[in-house]
C-alpha cells in the first residue's frame, strides 16, 4: 500500500534471489534442490561477520548441524566475475559443510527492474 500511494512499483520476485538469478530460475534452484543455502557477492564478501559470527558459529560451532544439517548446497548468485569472491563463496560452502555451485547471474533482472521504475517515475512527476 505505501509503494501504491508513492507511485512506486516493487521489484519483481519474493526477494533478491528471485531478481538476481532470473524470473523462474531461483524456483527451479529450489525445485530441483530445497535444501540449498545462497550467497550473492555481498553475503559472500561478508559471510564471517553476517553469517557464522550472527550465529553464533564462532562460539559454538556445535550448532552449525542445528542451522545447516538440512542444507545440502549452497549456490553463489556471482554478480561480478571475480576470482576472489568466487573463494570466498567456495570457502563459506566448506566451513559450512555444503557442495558449492557457482551460477554467473550479472545483475539478472535488477537493472531492467530499476530502469522502468525510473522510466515511470519520470513520467509521472
Amino acid at each position: 500500500r505505501v509503494l501504491e500511494e508513492r507511485g512506486v512499483s516493487r521489484i519483481p520476485g519474493a526477494h533478491c534471489y528471485d531478481f538476481l538469478a532470473g524470473m523462474g530460475i531461483y524456483e527451479k534452484f529450489q525445485d530441483d534442490e530445497p535444501g540449498t543455502f545462497y550467497l550473492t557477492d555481498f553475503l559472500a564478501r561478508h559471510f564471517d561477520r553476517l553469517v557464522y559470527k550472527m550465529l553464533g558459529l564462532d562460539r559454538h560451532p556445535d550448532l552449525l548441524p542445528l542451522y545447516f544439517g538440512n542444507y545440502t548446497r549452497l549456490i553463489y548468485l556471482a554478480q561480478t566475475d571475480s576470482a576472489e569472491i568466487t573463494e570466498m563463496a567456495r570457502s563459506a560452502a566448506d566451513r559450512l559443510g555444503l557442495r558449492f555451485e557457482r551460477v554467473f547471474t550479472g545483475t539478472g533482472e535488477m537493472v531492467p527492474a530499476l530502469d522502468a521504475a525510473m522510466q515511470k517515475a519520470l513520467w509521472h512527476s
